[in-house]
């Protein structure tokens, strides 16, 4: 069906947001040496996104999501291929020091970023990008011009908390009980009282594990499916219970929810919605056809990055579950790479096919961009290969293939897939966890376990294209 490129006329790139995507995305680009212009456009005063931790203002809901994600991943599987974490660190290190390393590694590209400035709109006009772009120290707003977009200040905006029954007049009997994970701060909060945290995915699980060290144990976790990043039994610090389907009256119970099974639990004290959120794109809503609409996912993208009809606009790390500095490094690689003419996209019609099968595969919900082990790491994999195979070009570095990001090894994948017991392990240690360097201590050996692995413990090998 042929193959689509992408106009040579891109010579000025801004990048919307300057948190570990949007930092990787400013060094592939510069990699290239093709491009005239790029801008960084960033709403706070440093890098870091989502792990540029703030103190509320005026309330609990502002306008950037705070996990407090310490902890979050190990340090090998979400490093920058360029730059590992260092030998001294943790195993999983702590909040302050992936903000301080995503400092480190802006180092080269500071000087594109343009901190406190909001892009507030984004238009198509004449055959360019316009956006309105506001100073939000002296509140001037002024129009910009540039040839390709890439939209790189997260999804994690609009809040999903599920309309579960009598959940409105529980809150309102015990005004300021509930919050979602976006307003969460700190353990502190809950100082010996019950709490239930409704979500077990990573924020449900990290959010829970800090609540136990002050709250009354067990931690309530509810879902309606068991965890993949939680092996095993649960640890004496938290009790899985069911789904919650309704928060029964306040006149008739004692701060009590009800799970599927219609078992009754009494006394919470406090609620913490670990639910996700919707994906919201006020900024391109003059885009048409609209790229969201109910929030589930975003629409009319080729590989969950390249918008279809304007390939030069990309919303890049819009995938659930999975690595995210890794994938910023090679969806970066290949980007830079079509927007300096080095690779070529498929044609529309093969594009708009992909969008197809991927909701007849996933479902237009919000499985979409959904990715999991080992699926995460194919779409790493087969990004890296992607970027090689474009042309090579006389001054670049790598011999003139360009910079790359990294290919995931059989033991990254298995490093990977055991993620969830390395965590719980990690977890268990308490304060011996700062100090914890490597697997081996957790009791984790990838030789030893592939000596007795069997054909169908390696399958995951193939799916993950290594």
């Amino acid at each position: 069906m042929g193959s689509y490129t992408v106009p040579s006329t891109i010579r000025r790139i801004v990048i919307i947001g300057a948190g570990p995507t949007g930092i990787a995305f400013a060094k592939f680009l510069l990699a290239e040496k093709t491009f005239d212009q790029i801008d960084i456009f960033e709403q706070r005063t440093r890098v870091g996104g989502v792990w540029n931790w703030s103190e509320p203002r005026l309330s609990k809901h502002i306008p950037i999501p705070q996990t407090d994600p310490r902890y979050g991943q190990q340090q090998g599987l979400m490093c920058y291929a360029e730059k590992p974490f260092s030998e001294d660190d943790p195993l999983f290190p702590s909040h302050e020091r992936v903000l301080e390393y995503l400092d480190e590694y802006a180092g080269g590209i500071k000087h594109l970023i343009s901190f406190q400035h909001q892009v507030e709109d984004i238009r198509r006009e004449n055959e360019a990008w316009s956006l309105r772009v506001r100073d939000l120290e002296t509140g001037n707003a002024s129009g910009r011009h540039f040839d390709a977009i890439v939209v790189a200040n997260g999804h994690y905006t609009v809040p999903n908390v599920p309309a579960i029954d009598g959940l409105k007049a529980w809150e309102q009997a015990y005004p300021g009980s509930v919050i979602h994970s976006k307003a969460y701060r700190r353990p502190e909060d809950y100082l010996d009282k019950k709490v239930l945290v409704v979500g077990n995915k990573a924020s449900g699980l990290d959010i829970s594990y800090q609540i136990a060290q002050k709250a009354q144990k067990p931690v309530l976790m509810s879902a309606r499916s068991p965890s993949a990043l939680s092996a095993g039994t649960p640890p004496d610090w938290r009790r899985d219970i069911e789904e919650v389907v309704e928060f029964l009256p306040p006149a008739q119970h004692n701060r009590a929810v009800r799970c599927r099974s219609g078992h009754i639990e009494e006394g919470i004290d406090a609620v913490v919605f670990c639910t996700g959120y919707f994906y919201s794109l006020p900024m391109l809503s003059n885009i048409q056809p609209p790229l969201v609409t109910d929030g589930l996912r975003i629409r009319g993208l080729f590989k969950d990055l390249f918008h279809i009809q304007h390939p030069s606009l990309v919303l890049p790390v819009i995938n659930t579950m999975v690595l995210p500095f890794s994938l910023a490094e090679n969806q970066a690689a290949v980007v830079a790479r079509v927007w300096a003419g080095r690779l070529e996209l498929p044609s529309k019609d093969v594009m708009r096919r992909w969008e197809a099968d991927t909701i007849e595969a996933n479902g237009p919900g919000k499985y979409f961009h959904l990715k999991r082990f080992p699926d995460d790491v194919a779409q790493l994999n087969e990004l890296y290969d992607w970027a090689k195979s474009a042309n090579a070009v006389h001054g670049l570095e790598n011999d003139g293939e360009g910079k790359l990001g990294s290919r995931r090894s059989r033991e990254m994948v298995w490093i990977r897939s055991q993620f969830a017991s390395i965590k719980s392990a990690f977890n268990a240690k308490g304060e011996q966890r700062k100090s914890i360097r490597e697997l081996s201590e957790l009791g984790f050996d990838y030789e030893d376990w592939l000596r007795t692995s069997t054909e169908e413990d390696r399958q995951m090998f193939t799916t993950a294209l290594c």
